[in-house]
């Protein structure tokens, strides 16, 4: 039981993290920061597309999305600005900083899950998704350094996942 209520906690941080980043492909002017959240926003989608088949190779059932905590969902989307207005540097840079942590926040969920679970194929999952975190973490991190520096984003290509 505690595997499933992981997987489903990862689910709706995937979720999530599209979401997060599908909007701010969409507010953020800069077009190599919008590659970069398009990107983001593709990775989640297909991390949540590998942990709702594990989930269902494990309960013999899909995930019912709405048993996933709408209270939590619903309080991460209440960071979204109110306005839909393209959003200059200082703006971007916020985004970028929230968009680190909540990566952090995955690394670890991901990490601890690995931990605590005896399921090999759960495990290995939770480290390759702990792993695909470590490189968003590291994408907005690099993105934010470089904004800072040069009020400029550097080249970027959307990193893929195999599997």
């Amino acid at each position: 039981m505690m595997l499933l209520e992981i997987l489903k906690e990862a689910i709706s941080i995937e979720i999530y993290g599209m979401e997060y980043y599908s909007i701010f492909s969409e507010l953020v002017e800069d077009e190599k920061a919008q590659a970069i959240f398009r990107g983001l926003a593709r990775d989640e989608g297909e991390h949540r597309e590998l942990i709702e088949k594990e989930y269902k190779k494990i309960a013999g059932k899909p995930v019912d999305i709405k048993e996933l905590d709408e209270a939590n969902r619903e309080k991460a989307r209440r960071i979204f600005p109110e306005s839909l207005e393209p959003m200059g540097i200082g703006e971007t840079k916020d985004v970028l900083t929230l968009g680190i942590r909540t990566e952090k926040r995955s690394i670890e969920l991901y990490s601890t899950g690995a931990q605590k679970i005896d399921n090999k194929s759960s495990k290995d999952l939770f480290l390759k998704l702990a792993h695909f975190e470590e490189g968003h973490k590291k994408t907005l991190e690099e993105a934010l350094y470089y904004l800072e520096q040069e009020g400029s984003w550097y080249g970027y290509s959307p990193p893929t996942i195999e599997g």
